[in-house]
């Protein structure tokens, strides 16, 4: 009975402000398109709506450590691993506006997928090279347009929390655009957000820790899979002493 009813206000949630934030969205863009290239303003309000639903919910508990790491004004290319949705929804309390490097399935999502498409995130079918040639054009021009990016390296979620070979689409993206990495360790979120039947499980404590910037001198003369190693071994370091800590 909890759970349904913890379930039912988390589903009230979500369709009160998808019917009151999408209109704001898509005036924003609007007023906003022809003038704002880097789509900045959409991106704020993006921020705002993805972070409302684990400061609105009780059974959402989001700590973010590092955050001062990440300036205000700079623009980086983000990376974090991957074990649910929840990572997802957890992301936007880094509180630096961004764009999605995603696979192309999520686009596919009533309202969520369309929102996606007018913020400018970037599409990527895996399986495809002349995909991956696009996104790496397209994210290197938002990148120099000043958008910073995010995307998770591994490519799909964790099935047991342990991070999984990262692909080097990321780090390419860096070296080519000529900016720095920002790795985030995210913890707390590899038990199941939805069962089968919609229905929100349990209470969740997630860990984001914000590690040291990477800066594109440290990287730029270095091969792009000896990079992608390296970063997760940094992350996967930093994950276990997280784990060892909750223990």
């Amino acid at each position: 009975m909890i759970s349904i009813i913890r379930s039912l206000i988390i589903w009230i949630i979500i369709f009160l402000t998808i019917l009151f934030l999408s209109p704001i969205f898509f005036i924003t863009w609007l007023f906003t398109f022809l003038f704002d290239d880097r789509l900045f303003y959409l991106s704020k309000v993006a921020l705002f709506w993805g972070s409302l639903y684990t400061r609105l919910s009780p059974w959402w508990h989001v700590h973010v450590v590092g955050r001062e790491k990440i300036k205000k004004e700079e623009v980086y290319v983000v990376i974090a691993n991957h074990q649910s949705l929840e990572d997802i929804i957890a992301m936007y309390r880094l509180g630096k506006p961004f764009r999605w490097v995603s696979k192309a399935e999520v686009f596919r999502i009533p309202v969520y997928g369309w929102l996606m498409h007018l913020s400018g995130d970037i599409k990527l079918i895996r399986t495809s090279k002349a995909s991956i040639k696009k996104m790496l054009i397209d994210g290197e021009n938002a990148l120099k347009k000043g958008c910073t990016l995010f995307i998770f390296p591994e490519g799909t979620r964790s099935r047991d929390g342990q991070l999984g070979n990262f692909k080097e689409g990321a780090f390419k993206l860096a070296q080519l655009a000529k900016k720095s990495i920002i790795p985030v360790v995210i913890d707390g979120t590899k038990d199941n957000l939805l069962n089968k039947y919609g229905v929100f499980m349990g209470t969740h404590h997630i860990i984001l820790k914000v590690l040291d910037e990477i800066p594109y001198s440290s990287f730029q003369n270095m091969d792009t899979r000896e990079l992608a190693n390296h970063v997760k071994r940094l992350m996967d370091s930093e994950l276990m002493q997280i784990r060892n800590k909750v223990e």
